[in-house]
């Protein structure tokens, strides 16, 4: 499934319609004392960056999507249901947002109090007149402190309908809203035809939240976790690291951001690096690493590569399923030494992966709080550190057939002054997508980094492996 901002996800134009869940329940509850419940780590960073930059004026959407179609005319009766039993399946789905003495507390509607409430928006027939209402109706409904703060949109037609949804990423990860294709096509097509639904085995993300929380509260400073944590920050001059390019933005400066999508390998070339990669102690995911490493030292003469690397955390069978932001973040520094190959660097680079997935263990925001990092973490907002995101959407339920569904992961543009890089495998091939500062220089930074990379993948597919010089050798770019 590609990720694709919802301005270029084209929706052909139709009947609009909005499906939101009455929001009387959550007031109601938002007024009741007691029900509060522990914010994840996830979401408390997420609202408090939401909060400090409302202050500063500079709020901006934070929603994750997703979209797809289902064949025929819309089964109006049986897609309400369908919302309903989600939002009732997904505690997160059905949980506020409220400030009590300046602080955020989450609380939960009763699923048996969840109805759906739909609006018909009228008719369309332009598409990009369409894909604009689209966003700023997403934009509005799908906000941190909104009460519910996700909606659902229908196009319907004669012969098929899109559906988009619109997240806060509060309630979801990528792998979330990936997932929930596959999942609102099975929940329709059963209710559609009478089925009995169930939500057995579907753990809750706020009970998951309640034990990241009572479990991180016992760190103290001398977990190794946090050495570990302070030790890359300190050899990476004292902060986060940055991209290996300079991207033409000051560190304090928001400028709005632009994109770069580009296929790095086909199927056949990931399955050829794969295997070079298990040759030689390592894996995909290794192999990926270790491309960015060479592909950094060519750029930049630098003999160590340094990013950040989210993972999930669903570590329990009950959270595989559950709609949520379970991710962690780990440290991931690759230090090629005396490496002249890819080969060579793999063993390092799935060394450190394997490091970066064990840290992820510890919420982020914890280690924050023991290394005393809070104010570099409010002056670096919205974004923190660049970080290098992968995931084998393979796995993913329904991935055979996203492009039958015309699926897509959706996420809403942003301003920042950094670079973060998805890259996603698919069983078309692997694919990159890189957010980044609209800038001249960051364009030709991104590109020049990514065409590299591509260059070292393409090469092992090839031949086996890849040799590279030392910078003095090998073109680069001037920053």
């Amino acid at each position: 499934m590609l990720m694709t901002p919802l301005s270029d996800y084209h929706v052909a134009p139709g009947r609009l319609r909005e499906w939101t869940l009455d929001a009387a329940p959550f007031h109601e509850a938002a007024r009741s004392a007691g029900n509060a419940t522990p914010l994840s780590y996830n979401q408390q960073l997420h609202l408090k960056f939401f909060l400090k930059l409302m202050e500063r004026g500079l709020g901006t959407p934070a929603w994750l999507g997703f979209g797809f179609e289902i064949p025929g005319p819309l089964d109006a009766e049986a897609f309400r249901g369908t919302v309903r039993a989600w939002a009732e399946r997904h505690e997160t789905l059905r949980s506020g947002f409220r400030l009590e003495g300046g602080k955020p507390e989450r609380f939960t509607v009763d699923s048996h109090a969840v109805s759906v409430r739909d609006a018909d928006l009228g008719d369309f027939t332009d598409g990009e007149e369409l894909c604009g209402y689209l966003q700023e109706r997403i934009d509005g409904a799908a906000e941190a402190f909104r009460l519910p703060s996700f909606v659902v949109e229908t196009v319907e037609r004669a012969d098929s309908t899109t559906v988009v949804v619109g997240l806060d990423h509060a309630h979801a990860d990528g792998y979330s809203v990936a997932m929930a294709v596959q999942e609102l096509q099975d929940l329709y097509a059963a209710i559609a035809t009478g089925e009995t639904i169930g939500h057995d085995g579907i753990g809750s993300y706020v009970d998951f939240s309640v034990a990241e929380r009572a479990t991180a509260e016992r760190i103290g400073a001398d977990h190794p976790a946090v050495a570990d944590w302070s030790r890359f920050v300190e050899n990476a001059g004292g902060r986060m690291p940055r991209f290996p390019l300079d991207l033409g933005v000051a560190e304090d400066e928001l400028v709005p951001h632009t994109m770069l999508d580009t296929w790095l390998v086909d199927a056949a070339g990931a399955d050829a690096v794969e295997e070079i990669c298990h040759a030689a102690d390592g894996g995909f995911l290794a192999g990926l690493l270790a491309a960015f490493a060479i592909a950094a030292h060519q750029l930049t003469g630098a003999r160590v590569y340094r990013t950040v690397m989210p993972m999930h955390t669903r570590s329990r069978p009950e959270w595989v399923r559950s709609v949520g932001w379970f991710i962690g973040i780990g440290p991931v520094e690759i230090d090629l030494g005396t490496a002249r190959t890819f080969q060579d660097a793999v063993h390092g680079a799935h060394r450190s992966a394997r490091t970066a997935m064990r840290l992820t263990r510890v919420p982020f925001l914890r280690v924050v709080e023991l290394l005393g990092m809070e104010r570099d973490l409010e002056r670096s907002m919205p974004e923190f550190f660049p970080f290098v995101s992968f995931t084998d959407m393979r796995v993913v339920p329904g991935a055979q057939r996203w492009t039958e569904w015309n699926a897509r992961t959706l996420f809403r543009m942003t301003r920042g002054n950094k670079a973060n890089i998805w890259v996603n495998r698919t069983h078309d091939g692997v694919r990159l997508t890189a957010r980044h500062p609209d800038t001249e220089l960051a364009g030709i930074s991104v590109a020049c980094f990514t065409d590299r990379v591509r260059d070292v993948l393409h090469s092992v597919a090839k031949t086996g492996d890849y040799a590279f010089a030392d910078p003095s050798s090998s073109p680069g770019v001037t920053a």
